[in-house]
């Protein structure tokens, strides 16, 4: 069997999800997001009906959605449906979050069946964008945490920056270019791209408690992240410092989020003519 949708059930006692202007509300948690709690009831039906049958099933009857919701398909046609109010900050979106109103009053706001998420219905106010569903649904989260910064927090993975740039570019949304351009300017700050790291800087500055390792030319700085590191703060000190640690890297970290991650603590290239001074890993090891 799979869960065939999740419902809320209201509940005037559930601070969350008794007003109708709440988070929950705004963010369509009923159905369309799925928000758990002890209030949720759980719809069951048959992946295949001819070999597993149901007995005593309710048939959950089909969800209304709010007059204001806005109909979002993106480039790779998922369908969104989001409240204009989320939207509002979107300046690109601004014909779409203000259709039937003012001048936007006489507009199409509509999408061909080609144009439009084959989930999609056929009614209301439609509109396509240039991003794809995974990037949409980020930029929502940040939405969300804009408008209800107590309930939501949103950190902005470095690896993402780029797609979420481009999406903010695309939207009109400027206080998330801000938080790009921030981003990237951090980088550009702790990047020295004017001249070589020396390794007897690296070396010295493990020795006043910084924790700098050298990955393939690489020199990253860890110091503040290693009580974060998953294998625990201790196996990095013991094994990689003051060394070519690329096969340990390598041998340890094997997924694609790991490799993403070193942007994160880039700091600049090891100078060549030292190259020659460092043992490798795979020797030490």
């Amino acid at each position: 069997c799979r869960i065939s949708r999740v419902c809320v059930v209201r509940n005037s006692d559930d601070a969350i999800l008794a007003d109708s202007s709440s988070s929950a509300a705004v963010c369509l948690d009923e159905p369309y997001r799925g928000r758990v709690s002890v209030n949720s009831e759980f719809y069951v039906e048959a992946a295949n009906p001819d070999v597993i049958r149901i007995i005593g099933e309710r048939k959950l009857p089909a969800g209304e959605l709010p007059e204001d919701a806005i109909h979002v398909t993106t480039n790779d046609d998922e369908w969104f449906p989001v409240r204009r109010i989320l939207l509002a900050p979107c300046l690109k979106l601004t014909k779409y979050v203000q259709a039937n109103r003012g001048k936007y009053r006489e507009e199409t706001h509509s999408l061909s069946i080609s144009e439009r998420s084959p989930d999609a219905p056929k009614d209301g106010v439609h509109c396509k964008i240039g991003i794809d569903c995974c990037t949409f649904d980020r930029v929502l989260l940040f939405l969300i945490a804009q408008m209800y910064p107590d309930e939501y927090k949103f950190s902005l993975e470095l690896s993402e920056a780029n797609a979420m740039s481009h999406a903010a570019d695309v939207l009109g949304l400027q206080s998330l270019t801000d938080i790009c351009d921030s981003q990237a300017s951090s980088f550009a700050s702790r990047v020295r791209s004017e001249s070589y790291i020396r390794f007897s800087e690296v070396k010295q500055r493990n020795e006043h408690n910084a924790l700098l390792i050298i990955i393939d030319g690489m020199v990253l700085d860890i110091t503040r992240w290693i009580d974060e590191h998953p294998g625990g703060p201790s196996i990095i000190p013991s094994q990689a410092l003051d060394i070519d640690c690329t096969c340990f890297f390598e041998m340890y970290h094997i997924s694609r989020q790991s490799f993403l991650y070193l942007k994160s603590f880039y700091i600049g290239e090891l100078n060549p003519a030292d190259i020659s001074e460092l043992s490798r890993s795979d020797v030490k090891a």
